[in-house]
């Protein structure tokens, strides 16, 4: 991966001209932005996945975890990464198909009374 081209596209896509403006809408300093454009760090997947929403990736998450995985140094951490990867993607099979169906939820408040009932509820959707 090419770090300092991915920062320089999201800075663009940002909107801002400097890393130093960018780094507090990643969460990160302006110095960490220099270490990961020369290398001497990677980012965090949290990063890499910010840096992709504001490029306007589609799915940020699985795609930070991806090229994660692509940039694991050893066995174990690319195992880890495709495990995680995995995980992933049948959890947001998991979450779409739920969101697709109809109706609202609704959360139920529990009272504190003797018997235990539960009294009325709120939506939560």
């Amino acid at each position: 991966m090419d770090w300092a081209d991915f920062f320089e596209r999201t800075r663009v896509a940002a909107g801002v001209e400097s890393f130093a403006k960018l780094a507090p809408k990643l969460g990160i300093t302006d110095g960490a932005i220099g270490h990961y454009r020369q290398g001497r760090q990677i980012p965090s997947v949290w990063v890499v996945a910010d840096c992709l929403k504001i490029q306007g990736h589609p799915t940020p998450e699985k795609a930070a975890v991806e090229i994660m995985r692509s940039e694991a140094r050893t066995a174990t951490e690319r195992t880890f990464w495709k495990k995680l990867l995995a995980s992933t993607a049948v959890l947001l099979c998991a979450v779409g198909f739920s969101g697709a169906m109809p109706g609202k939820a609704y959360a139920a408040s529990v009272s504190a009374d003797a018997q235990g009932s539960q009294h009325g509820s709120m939506p939560i959707m």
